[in-house]
Order: structure tokens, then sequence, then C-alpha cells
């Protein structure tokens, strides 16, 4: 639908894309990192960040007891070659090889592994639940996220009247299909697998078992201190709160 909502067409997004993989980095990709890069540490009332910073902790405490059952020693993890093969992959697939990006080409310790696997987890669950399921809540008053622009942005403060903003917004046929968008990708799905939630038991041994249900545990924690506090606001964050966490993409 990107020619129909968008004043740059399918080439334009495909152009933005491969420019912010360009600047993309480790450090982007790894929450904690990111948050002390961008000096979002300790400002107030970042209830993305509150909530983000515990769910990645329990995620790397999950991780971090599975890592440390199948991979005890740095040998353990340079000689899986299934391992090696899939980060490689990645790295040169996704991030065409640019050493730039700090992503790693290859894992040699268990510390590595878990720091990889949790940004993994938590960017395929949390963070695309943050950035996603709000959109409709903020998008669908079209001002709040238009699509397109008519006009170039004013060059000149103090010279924009109503109607030149008027003339600036998308048409009511593209702010129609952009909210359908919206709408589209803010719905919980039929199947929905929350954050921990596996049906599918891929584990036999008592100790993953027992690390799945501790996971389950934290996140149930949570999930319980995010209800409180959104009881004292005026409008309550509630997009990371792990029940309501796909356990992976599912749009």
């Amino acid at each position: 639908m990107c020619p129909q909502v968008t004043s740059i067409g399918r080439q334009g997004l495909l152009y933005l894309m491969s420019t912010g993989l360009a600047h993309f980095t480790y450090t982007n990709f790894c929450l904690p990192d990111s948050l002390r890069a961008r000096g979002v540490l300790a400002i107030p009332n970042y209830h993305y960040r509150d909530d983000s910073l515990k769910i990645w902790a329990a995620i790397e405490s999950f991780v971090s007891e599975i890592v440390g059952y199948y991979y005890p020693s740095d040998v353990s993890v340079q000689q899986d070659s299934e391992l090696q093969a899939w980060v490689g992959e990645i790295f040169t697939r996704a991030f065409l090889g640019r050493e730039s990006s700090g992503f790693p080409g290859r894992l040699r310790t268990p510390q590595e592994l878990l720091k990889f696997l949790t940004a993994i987890i938590f960017n395929c669950s949390a963070q695309h639940a943050a950035v996603n399921s709000g959109q409709h809540d903020f998008g669908a008053w079209m001002p709040n996220a238009p699509s397109s622009m008519r006009q170039p942005p004013p060059q000149t403060k103090g010279t924009t009247t109503l109607k030149s903003y008027l003339e600036t917004l998308p048409e009511v046929n593209i702010t129609c299909n952009n909210l359908l968008l919206f709408w589209l990708v803010s719905q919980e799905p039929k199947d929905q697998r929350p954050l921990g939630t596996y049906p599918d038991e891929h584990f036999t041994e008592d100790a993953p078992r027992q690390s799945i249900a501790a996971f389950q545990n934290r996140l149930a924690q949570i999930s319980q201190d995010i209800r409180e506090r959104n009881q004292g606001l005026a409008l309550p964050y509630t997009y990371l709160d792990p029940p309501l966490i796909e356990n992976s993409v599912s749009i």
C-alpha cells in the first residue's frame, strides 16, 4: 500500500530502508546500550524505557540459564558449527558484512551468545509490540502521523497559516487508506502466543523447563507492576504489558 499512502512510493521506501540499514548498529539493536547512547536513562516518566528494561532483564535472565546449560564453555560456543553459520548468515546477508555495524560475524563466548540472543528475542517480541501495537491509537488522528505531504515544509518561521497547513496534509482517500493500514497492523492475532508461552515443548530436560517456568513468573510480576502503575496514569502505557506482547513478529 506504500504508493497509496505515502508520497515517496515503493522505491522511496526501499531507499529509506537501505539508508536506515546503512546507519544501523549493534548498539541500536541492544536496548540498554541504545538507551545509554541516546542519553535517556534518567529522564522521568519514560514508561517505554522502564517497562522495556524490565522485560530485557527477564529475557536476559532466561537466556542466561538456557545458554549456561547448553554452552558451558567458550569452546562449546566456538565449535557449534550450526550456531556459527546462523550468526554468520545474519551478518553477511542482513547486514551485508558491514563491520562498522558492530554486529558479530562469529560468537566466541557464552556471554556474547547471551547478549546476541537476548537482543534478538527482545526486538522480535517486546520492541515490535512497542512500535507496532499503538500505531492506530496514535495515528488514527491523522495530523499526529500524516503519511505524506502535498507541499514542502516551510523554510521560514511564522509563515504557516491554517490554509497552508491544510493544503500540506494528505488527501482524504490517502488518509483513509493509511488509517486502514494502521488498523490492520494493530490488530491482535487470533492465534496469539504471548511472550514466554511455548505450546510446543522443545525441551524435555528439567533444567530448561524450570527456566521457562521462572521466566513466565518474572513476566507475570512485570505485568502486575505495569497494571498497578497504569492505575495512576491519565494515559496508561499498556504496549509492553507481557500478556499483550507476541512471542515473535506476527503481522
